[in-house]
């Protein structure tokens, strides 16, 4: 029984993929021009993602390289304390580009034994740009910018305590 549901749970993406490739089949036959501005706008789109995927794919061949569940769940595990909250506070902050490329580097990290709540203060920490906080600060003022850092960090724990709570991972 086990078996079967990991059968069909693998088998979603290519399903995915199929009823895209079809959808774009269609669309080449219904409207030619839409088809040719759609293409456009995801060449364009991979390639102003691909320099990410890049990194991500080679931060992800270091991490199981040199990363170990144990040593994961160490730092990022349910036990980590406050380590794990710092590094996932940190890490999410000090993050570049678009979150989805980072989807598969936090499944692996969760495959090998993060956390639920270490995961989603990471995402929700993203938020807070280092590169455009002087911007902020030319725009809102140090108070604002300061006071809004702060108050994004503390929601992220409420958050990760939330998803953690209804989280049907069981990633111990």
């Amino acid at each position: 029984m086990k078996s079967g549901k990991k059968k069909s749970k693998n088998r979603i993406p290519l399903i995915v993929l199929v009823l895209i490739s079809v959808g774009y089949v269609m669309l080449y036959f219904i409207d030619g021009a839409l088809f040719h501005k759609s293409i456009g706008k995801f060449s364009a789109l991979l390639v102003q993602i691909a320099p990410f995927l890049v990194i991500i794919f080679f931060i992800m061949f270091l991490n199981f390289w040199f990363l170990n569940p144990e040593l994961i769940k160490k730092y990022l595990g349910k036990q980590s304390g406050f380590k794990g909250y710092g590094l996932a506070i940190l890490s999410g902050i000090i993050s570049v580009g678009s979150v989805y490329v980072w989807y598969p580097l936090l499944k692996d990290l969760r495959n090998s034994g993060m956390s639920d709540k270490l995961t989603a203060i990471f995402i929700y920490n993203r938020a807070i740009k280092l590169h455009l906080l002087p911007l902020m600060i030319l725009y809102f003022g140090i108070k604002f910018t300061v006071i809004l850092s702060i108050e994004m960090i503390l929601f992220s724990f409420i958050i990760g305590f939330i998803v953690e709570k209804f989280s049907l991972s069981k990633v111990q």
